[in-house]
């Protein structure tokens, strides 16, 4: 009896917008903002109309990233602590979700150390 061989190679795909949004309202209130070249999804940007940091849903494409500015829950388990620390306006973690508190964001999850 022949020996069976996957001759498929597994791949680790990368991080999906479900692997960082949890919950949301409505996709259709998600916004592209600009973003450097070569930003990954996870990386906290610019949202200029409210002058803070969101988390990016989607790798940087044409500049540009998708955010969801409202209504959402977004995981931060994949995020280091340092990248959620510096986001943050002011005292960590605990700053950046009342942040998000007044226009509907929840951050669950702890950051990577």
């Amino acid at each position: 009896m022949s020996e069976y061989k996957n001759k498929t190679v597994s791949h680790e795909l990368g991080n999906t917008v479900s692997d960082y949004i949890k919950y949301e309202a409505t996709y259709q209130t998600r916004v592209a903002v600009a973003a450097a070249p070569d930003t990954k999804a996870g990386t906290f940007v610019d949202f200029p109309l409210r002058g803070k940091k969101l988390v990016a849903l989607t790798d940087e494409s044409d500049g540009k990233v998708l955010v969801q500015p409202h209504n959402c829950v977004i995981d931060l388990s994949l995020l280091t602590a340092a990248a959620v620390n510096a986001a943050a306006a002011e005292s960590g973690l605990d700053g950046l979700k009342k942040e998000g508190d007044p226009y509907g964001i929840v951050y669950i999850g702890t950051p990577k150390d």
